[in-house]
């Protein structure tokens, strides 16, 4: 690239995005000091950015988002249309957890199973879970129930790590307040991102009841529920509410809106502000950033004059030959810097002001597009243009007519001459 470069610092605010509105206030940011939770999370699904966080890998109690995990296990392991008998297990929960209402006995699929863990929260669904599969995977069918949670445990650390969440460890299957038993708000979204993947447990999920033999099993997520109108989230689609008396009141919850998809992440908030938390959370992401597009392959960039073609100065379209996007926050996009490097030998340094040196020939890369942010390039564009100026023109349709004519004259000499005489002997 040669040294003659055009810096263009784009401040590119309102305008283009928002149509010159101003941004709200309930836009903004959420301070540090202004959501209640003690941790929050939020990430994009689609392109893994982080768009917010707080205290986001500090160790906390994550109470029964813990249970996305154990679902998520369960599903791993066995058939939704498998049978399980619930056992001894249930006597493991602690007092004033939340149930099902699971009795000795009783059997279920695994699909309603899952129904039990994630709608009412059921810590007796989760230690049912847990034995059974601990003992699918040990290959004990009746392995002692305390060894078959420890071995369920062991695979909810395992696989945890294997997803990358790498700061949790995981006591017991219920999420009950257990010491030692500890996740982060970047872990319980990693592991909500995973599955996120699993339709089955989305459409869990998303259900606001489910009846099973006479008894109902009401969703504790308030974000799906009309009913509660300071809590409802239309865009919402997930996932798990979580209490104890230490870990506080937790959420890690999923929305769709816009073509985009969020996983926000809620730890000991409290009563009064968790929903409020966490929908301060989702209007931030989908409010604050968006999929901006600069540049589309093809699409004319600008057009800038070429000298020496024929004496005279000609225009020519400048395209891009890629496109480039990327999901930033309204900041990020008023602060982006576009730079221009042209290719060495392009630019016409004879000329005052920016001018290009012909011959140019179509589709030639001319030039560079450089995406930058404080400092930091984000991404690289060609530049080509649209058509040929030039001495591309003049002279190939003179060389036609001189070729032309040689051809003809080559014919007619070639017709006038004699006819060869043979030998006599």
């Amino acid at each position: 690239m040669g040294k003659a470069r055009v810096c263009i610092c784009i401040l590119m605010g309102a305008a283009l995005l928002l149509a010159g509105a101003a941004r709200a206030e309930a836009d903004l940011p959420p301070k540090t000091e202004e959501l209640a939770a003690e941790a929050a999370f939020l990430l994009d699904v689609a392109t893994g950015k982080v768009l917010y966080e707080k205290n986001a890998d500090k160790a906390l109690c994550p109470a029964s988002t813990t249970k996305i995990l154990t679902a998520l296990l369960l599903l791993e392991a066995a058939d939704l249309r498998e049978v399980v008998e619930v056992g001894n297990e249930i006597y493991k929960i602690g007092p004033d957890s939340s149930v099902a209402k699971l009795k000795i006995g009783d059997r279920l699929t695994v699909a309603e199973l899952v129904y039990a863990i994630i709608l009412p929260s059921g810590n007796d669904a989760a230690y049912t879970a847990a034995v059974f599969v601990g003992r699918r995977i040990s290959g004990f069918e009746h392995m002692d129930i305390g060894l078959a949670v420890e071995v369920f445990v062991a695979l909810m650390n395992r696989r945890a790590k294997e997803l990358g969440a790498v700061n949790s460890n995981f006591v017991v299957p219920d999420g009950y307040d257990t010491p030692g038993h500890v996740s982060t708000a970047r872990d319980l979204a990693i592991i909500a991102l995973v599955a996120g993947q699993n339709d089955f447990l989305c459409q869990v999920a998303a259900t606001a009841e489910y009846h099973w033999q006479g008894i109902r099993w009401g969703n504790t997520n308030r974000l799906l529920q009309q009913d509660y109108p300071n809590a409802y989230y239309p865009w919402a689609t997930g996932f798990k509410t979580g209490y104890t008396a230490k870990a506080g009141h937790c959420l890690v919850a999923t929305a769709k809106g816009g073509g985009r998809e969020l996983i926000g992440v809620i730890l000991k908030s409290t009563q009064g502000r968790r929903w409020l938390d966490i929908r301060w959370l989702l209007e931030y992401g989908f409010n604050c950033w968006k999929q901006y597009t600069m540049f589309v392959k093809g699409r004319q960039i600008f057009t800038v004059p070429v000298s020496g073609f024929r004496g005279r100065t000609q225009m020519v379209k400048i395209l891009a030959a890629e496109s480039w996007s990327s999901l930033l926050s309204l900041e990020q996009i008023r602060d982006l810097e576009l730079e221009f490097r042209w290719c060495r030998g392009v630019v016409d340094s004879k000329q005052e002001g920016l001018a290009l040196k012909a011959p140019i020939r179509k589709g030639r890369v001319v030039g560079r597009a450089v995406i930058s942010l404080e400092g930091e390039i984000l991404g690289e564009v060609d530049m080509v243009a649209a058509a040929s100026m030039g001495t591309y023109y003049w002279w190939l349709p003179a060389l036609g007519v001189f070729l032309l004519a040689l051809i003809t004259a080559l014919i007619i000499y070639r017709r006038k001459q004699p006819p060869p005489v043979g030998k006599i002997s």
